[in-house]
């Protein structure tokens, strides 16, 4: 249980800073890398935009970003890794994996998003899924000294 919890904190911190920021991105530079990063319309026709659609867009950013720190504890625990610098590692192996979605959702999105071949936008890509990784490795750590080694339960 307690694992669910710290990935429901993390997961949610993370995915409203990575929001956060991929917002700003678009508002300041007019590179659509939010609505890159809400966008389902290859998953489901959802009309026009409304307040509903976009909360539910969020919603489902916030749950593969609870998941995947829910799959870092699994692994964690799976693999018994006590240290730091191997938590470091996953944490950022899987951030990079989460980075590399940049390719295949600007590739089979319907609605217009920066370019494949945008390093601009790649790089503030990277730059959002970084913010994941700090806040995935830290709030772990912190909340793993917190209860004083163990992430069980």
């Amino acid at each position: 249980m307690k694992q669910w919890i710290i990935s429901i904190l993390i997961g949610s911190f993370s995915a409203i800073l990575m929001g956060l920021y991929f917002y700003l991105i678009e508002q300041f530079t007019g590179k659509q890398l939010y609505t890159l990063l809400m966008n389902i319309d290859f998953l489901i026709e959802l009309g026009k935009v409304n307040i509903w659609i976009a909360a539910f867009e969020f919603f489902l950013h916030t749950l593969v970003a609870i998941i995947l720190v829910r799959m870092y504890l699994w692994l964690i625990e799976l693999k018994e890794i006590t240290s730091k610098n191997k938590r470091m590692e996953w944490a950022a192996t899987l951030s990079f994996f989460a980075f590399l979605t940049y390719f295949p959702l600007t590739t089979i999105g319907k609605t217009d998003t920066p370019a494949i071949t945008d390093l601009a936008a790649i790089f503030d890509w990277f730059l959002g899924h970084v913010i994941f990784f700090f806040v995935l490795y830290y709030g772990v750590e912190k909340l793993l000294m917190k209860n004083e080694s163990s992430i069980q339960g």
